[in-house]
């Protein structure tokens, strides 16, 4: 008796990881590039940040690129997660090119500061992503 209910139990579970498995978010290669893109952007504009001109279009292009980020997963299926936290590191950027829109005087300890939050936030994102199913 114990082995008759045994087996739809098995078979039960087992049926929840398949149905967990496809309702996962699988890996995606091109949001994986463009958060990647984004934390080498933000590594590389965060030296730069001593020269205003050339961190005004840093801030600008990250704020570009953080935007395509957030534009390409919010139509990923099953993707809030990663659409909250998209629109979250295109705040951050954006806070910085605003910032420059205002005024060309901005300190380049603000630059490096919000230039860091970037590469910190992307690098949680590209963590997330990587560690999705293949």
């Amino acid at each position: 008796m114990k082995k008759l209910i045994l087996v739809p139990l098995l078979l039960i579970l087992s049926g929840c990881a398949v149905v967990d498995a496809f309702l996962m978010t699988k890996f995606d290669p091109n949001e994986y590039q463009l958060i990647t893109n984004v934390r080498l952007q933000a590594q590389q504009a965060k030296e730069q940040c001593s020269d205003a001109a050339v961190s005004k279009t840093n801030a600008v292009k990250i704020t570009t690129d953080t935007q395509m980020f957030m534009l390409y997963s919010e139509h990923i299926p099953r993707n809030n997660d990663m659409i909250s936290a998209s629109k979250s590191l295109y705040e951050i950027a954006k806070g910085l090119s605003d910032q420059y829109a205002k005024s060309d005087r901005v300190s380049p300890a603000f630059c490096r500061i919000k230039f860091q939050n970037v590469e910190n936030s992307a690098d949680k994102i590209q963590t997330v992503i990587s560690g999705r199913p293949r």
